[in-house]
């Protein structure tokens, strides 16, 4: 029970309760603990940063898809946001010192459609500012991008703060429609909280 009471804690940003409630808590259907998943610190380019060997058009819409990510998380629009993962998405989701918790299916889409309302529902704004997306790997059907942002919030209209830095690691597919995610880390560098 005390294994479990650290998952819960540690993924209380994704809406688990933290305390005395939590040592009841399991985890969400649809998810497991990722053992194999940790936040993306150094990384060795498989070829030149500098290439032009990719399309930039390609390109584009990825970083169009990440910047979609944040605006469609952060104004609580679940159906918008879920519509950027394919359907056997995986999303890693974990905070410093904690483990990992890795969620997929219909109980990936139901938790964070959850999670939404829940954020919705407390006053908080959001603010996910997306910046340093990393191409680590591209081609013409699949890419493997870093991204490092900031998670600001307000919570009554006229008071700001920076919550933590974001360490975000993506594996997208190309398919009929376009650019999906496939796989998801969000690694922040601090506990986000409620």
């Amino acid at each position: 029970m005390r294994t479990l009471l650290r998952v819960a804690c540690a993924v209380a940003a994704f809406a688990l309760p933290c305390g005395g409630a939590a040592a009841q808590t399991h985890l969400p259907e649809g998810a497991t603990i990722a053992t194999d998943a940790k936040p993306l610190r150094v990384f060795t380019p498989p070829r030149n940063p500098g290439s032009t060997g990719f399309s930039a058009v390609d390109r584009l819409a990825i970083e169009n898809l990440i910047r979609v990510y944040s605006l469609a998380y952060d104004n609580g629009q679940a159906d918008a946001w879920l519509g950027l993962f394919t359907d056997d998405a995986v999303f890693v989701a974990g905070m410093p010192g904690g483990p990992a918790v890795a969620f997929s299916g219909e109980g990936f889409r139901a938790f964070w459609r959850e999670r939404m309302k829940g954020f919705a529902a407390s006053g908080n704004v959001r603010r996910h500012l997306m910046s340093n997306i990393v191409f680590i790997d591209q081609s013409d059907a699949a890419a493997h991008v870093s991204v490092v942002g900031l998670l600001a919030n307000t919570s009554d209209g006229r008071t700001f703060s920076v919550v933590s830095s974001l360490n975000y690691e993506g594996w997208l597919v190309k398919g009929a429609d376009g650019w999906k995610i496939a796989r998801w880390h969000d690694f922040p560098d601090a506990p986000v909280g409620q």
